[in-house]
């Protein structure tokens, strides 16, 4: 499932890494915020960064452009529930590593492809913009977006038909039931299993 989540997690990280800083408009537009997204992704995959740096860069992407109070605490379902008010606060701090990880690990892998935005649709749950990746591979990623106080953010994504964030959370919460339910020792875990797989800082 780990393997199956990091595959498709590679394909997403070529509209998901950055410098440039988004404008107030392009985050009043969900559309406009994943092209942004996209635009400045295919620029960094010329870069030559080391893997701290690399990790950085997403992880300042992932503030700006996800909204992650929501992904992590749609990851942890339902468990959530059960953890405290600091115990979310560390958890939603860990989960921001973890997603870390996951894409900055592949983005050396990623060269020369294309990002096209294709349209928008309403949805339940928010707006779906509908994008393709193409080059070596050509996929189809539907971003979720919701507005917040800060203009539109990304809540969840759909790499060729997969949701993401069930897969997330099905990797998240085994972690959890391996630690018979109990938040405080999924927290530790989920520290060690973030350690253990790179985590870095730039220093």
């Amino acid at each position: 499932m780990i393997q199956r989540f990091l595959l498709l997690s590679a394909f997403v990280l070529f509209s998901s890494i950055g410098n440039t800083p988004t404008s107030l408009a392009a985050t009043n537009d969900p559309a406009s915020v994943v092209g942004d997204l996209g635009s400045r992704a295919i620029a960094a995959m010329r870069n030559e960064d080391t893997a701290a740096t690399k990790q950085e860069r997403f992880r300042q992407l992932f503030r700006q452009y996800f909204d992650l109070e929501a992904c992590a605490r749609s990851a942890l379902r339902p468990h959530w529930q059960n953890a405290t008010a600091q115990q979310r606060q560390e958890y939603t701090n860990r989960y921001e590593d973890y997603i870390v990880i996951v894409y900055s690990t592949l983005l050396g892998h990623l060269r020369g492809e294309n990002f096209t935005v294709l349209g928008s649709r309403p949805s339940a749950e928010g707006v779906i913009i509908a994008s393709r990746v193409s080059g070596i591979v050509s996929i189809g990623v539907d971003w979720l977006l919701n507005p917040t106080n800060n203009g539109y953010k990304v809540t969840n994504l759909f790499v060729g038909g997969i949701d993401m964030a069930s897969m997330q959370r099905s990797d998240l919460v085994s972690v959890v039931q391996r630690n018979n339910g109990q938040v405080q020792a999924f927290l530790v875990a989920l520290r060690e299993k973030n350690a253990s797989n790179g985590i870095l800082l730039i220093t």
